[in-house]
């Protein structure tokens, strides 16, 4: 699991990410002969990966795990397809997806595990026909895929409970059990007749009153790292396994006034040893 965050601007995408990373592995079968899958999780991650063609970004939640390599990997081996005409570009990605499919299909087929760890994908690119930045979301859920384009400026994948409760001023849990304690009529509230009711307050929540679209990118770059930061700050002191830690990495797609794509990492790779060296004087 993680925390992903997109922050879309008029001229930019901003991608956060943690370093925690999940994956999955065969570690043997049970007295049954099936296969024992366990998780497996690592500390240094970067999730936040650009293409060959330095023209598309990608971050990755969930498992990590694309066959034998992981989807960071793959992707940064990779050029995601453009096209001039935007369905075109949009078909192009989805056919992008459902080669990445077919690769996890065949992995998880040949170890044979039947059921596959979910992996969400949000990629951004620009749009040929306004050069305008867009955010795909590419699910894994099982053997099922599902692409389309994010519309929401702000948006998380992975875990993200309190970042939410944050911008949308509740928590989906407390609006679930509220609808059940409730009761019109011995009836208890339907949850989307509560929502609905949220949704419909003369009080702004605070993902109402953001500017978005003309966010600075330095803002932008701020906003998104204190969300992913909060997440992971909150995960830490709450009881229970976090799902999110470490560095936050960001990278940026940029439209105007030049196309391109900056990486901030958030963690620098050192030699293992070089912390004892050091303590050693």
């Amino acid at each position: 699991m993680t925390i992903a965050i997109s922050i879309q601007t008029s001229t930019a995408v901003v991608f956060a990410a943690d370093s925690r990373l999940t994956t999955y592995g065969r570690a043997g079968f049970d007295t049954n002969g099936e296969p024992i899958v366990v998780p497996q999780t690592y500390e240094n991650a970067t999730k936040v990966v650009k293409d060959q063609s330095n023209t598309a970004m990608v971050v990755v939640t969930g498992s990590a795990s694309l066959g034998r390599i992981s989807f960071m990997d793959y992707i940064a081996s990779s050029v995601v397809p453009d096209h001039s005409d935007a369905q075109k570009h949009d078909e192009a990605i989805r056919g992008f997806a459902e080669g990445m499919a077919e690769m996890r299909s065949a992995y998880w087929a040949d170890v044979q595990i039947e059921r596959w760890p979910d992996t969400v994908l949000m990629l951004a690119a620009v749009s040929p026909s306004s050069s305008a930045p867009v955010v795909w979301r590419i699910a894994y859920r099982g053997q099922d895929t599902a692409v389309r384009r994010i519309d929401n400026p702000v948006y998380f994948e992975g875990s993200y409970r309190n970042v939410f409760t944050l911008l949308y001023g509740y928590d989906f849990r407390l609006v679930t059990a509220l609808a059940d304690e409730l009761k019109v009529g011995d009836q208890p509230v339907g949850i989307e007749a509560l929502r609905q009711a949220l949704g419909q307050l003369k009080i702004l929540k605070p993902i109402d009153q953001l500017s978005v679209g003309v966010m600075p990118i330095q803002d932008a770059m701020d906003f998104a790292y204190f969300l992913a930061s909060t997440q992971v700050q909150m995960e830490r002191f709450l009881p229970g396994e976090p799902f999110c830690g470490g560095p936050i990495d960001l990278m940026i797609l940029k439209t105007a006034p030049v196309q391109e794509i900056l990486w901030h990492p958030g963690k620098l790779l050192h030699h293992p040893g070089g912390r004892r060296l050091v303590d050693r004087g």
